[in-house]
């Protein structure tokens, strides 16, 4: 985790104390760009107004918009993680959103750009949908999302595991977008349910979650990861059960 400032903005303290999130664990600031885009950049910015004013001041507006190479406000946006929730300045628009673990449903969704069939960059999304309207995207646009993204996993496997598992043994069901949990099996959305007996094996393999039914041949369902919310907290709690339900 990024090593928290002493003390936060005064507003952003106020923001924090007021939904309760506790400690600051971590801030992450926006990814700056390397020398050689920032000059490409730069060239392209200069050519476009000095052949072609109107596309070139299109570009400035955009890199004033979204790089915060380029822009004092972009640059200035936080992703500011607490021992009990979030908040974050999102890439578009002003403000901050908060959200606290207890009450997130969280979809991540990462995904590796091939170019010629050479593996490129890798593009991290996370969208945090707290109650009501409140939410989020949060992206690569903050530095270290291979930090900051599995730490907001597992602090939402803190905060809502216990109580998801609790529910399904008091025979509830967990919904978690496109799978659900319930002490009789797992349910996919186009598949129905399928009972924990015949449940042989729960995997994660190239973005997708591969349940393997009776027999063993193939996948029973697969699932985007980007589908299901709150993953860690699934996984723990589908590994609970299919462990205390073996197949037979």
């Amino acid at each position: 985790m990024a090593a928290p400032p002493n003390t936060l903005p005064p507003e952003a303290a106020e923001l924090a104390a007021s939904h309760q999130l506790g400690s600051l664990q971590g801030t992450f600031t926006p990814k700056r760009l390397n020398r050689l885009i920032f000059a490409l950049y730069i060239f392209v910015t200069i050519h476009l107004l000095a052949m072609f004013v109107v596309p070139g001041l299109l570009f400035l507006w955009w890199l004033r918009r979204t790089t915060p190479d380029f822009s004092r406000r972009q640059a200035a946006k936080r992703l500011h993680l607490f021992e009990h929730g979030l908040m974050v300045h999102p890439q578009s628009g002003e403000g901050a959103v908060v959200i606290r673990w207890d009450s997130v449903r969280l979809y991540q969704n990462i995904t590796q750009k091939i170019i010629n069939g050479i593996p490129s960059t890798t593009e991290y999304v996370y969208s945090a949908v707290g109650p009501g309207r409140n939410h989020a995207t949060i992206t690569h646009f903050y530095e270290d999302p291979e930090t900051w993204g599995p730490h907001m996993q597992q602090a939402v496997l803190r905060a809502q595991g216990p109580a998801a598992l609790e529910s399904v043994l008091a025979g509830g069901t967990v919904d978690f977008g496109d799978l659900s949990l319930s002490a009789a099996g797992l349910t996919a959305r186009t598949k129905g349910l399928l009972p924990w007996s015949d449940v042989r094996e729960i995997q994660v393999r190239a973005g997708r979650i591969l349940v393997t039914g009776p027999g063993g041949s193939g996948a029973w369902c697969r699932s985007a990861v980007s589908d299901i919310a709150n993953l860690h907290v699934f996984l723990a709690v589908a590994e609970h059960l299919h462990t205390h339900h073996p197949a037979t």
